[in-house]
């Protein structure tokens, strides 16, 4: 299999009609979803169980707030990435205390376990986002 081998495409190089497949299909699964939840919610309601009717509607609330919640991070994500602490703030607003730091036989594993889905680290969804370069320049300036 050579599945996920090769280099990805940015999503520019990639051809239309797959981006839009790919949007209708995800748009087509929504709509089945939200439609099957409906139905659902009929279903209880004329079966007198209003008990189950009001816990999914307080599900559907949560998905409709944890999707607008979603969508307020994906538009702000740049310049919430542009924010920048003092290395000194952020050990005062740590929840416990760090343990000391102490280099380990196994410590270059770390890097290798906790990669990303492409292979990398931890990526920001729109891609090539600010990172700690952005903070050291503004701290030189």
């Amino acid at each position: 299999m050579a599945g996920g081998r090769g280099k990805a495409k940015p999503l520019e190089f990639t051809p239309t009609w797959i981006v839009a497949s790919v949007c209708s299909i995800i748009v087509i699964i929504s709509l089945l979803f939200e439609r099957l939840l409906h139905r659902l919610g009929k279903r209880l309601k004329k079966s007198q169980k209003k008990p189950l009717y009001e816990a999914l509607l307080k599900v559907m609330e949560e998905l409709m707030l944890l999707g607008f919640i979603s969508l307020l991070l994906n538009v702000f994500q740049a310049p919430l990435g542009k924010v920048c602490v003092r290395r000194s703030a952020m050990r005062h607003m740590l929840p416990c205390k760090p343990p000391p730091r102490r280099p380990h036989k196994t410590e270059h594993f770390a890097h290798a376990v906790f990669t990303g889905v492409m292979g990398g680290p931890r990526r920001l969804l729109a891609g090539g986002g600010a990172s700690d370069e952005y903070c050291l320049k503004k701290i030189r300036d």
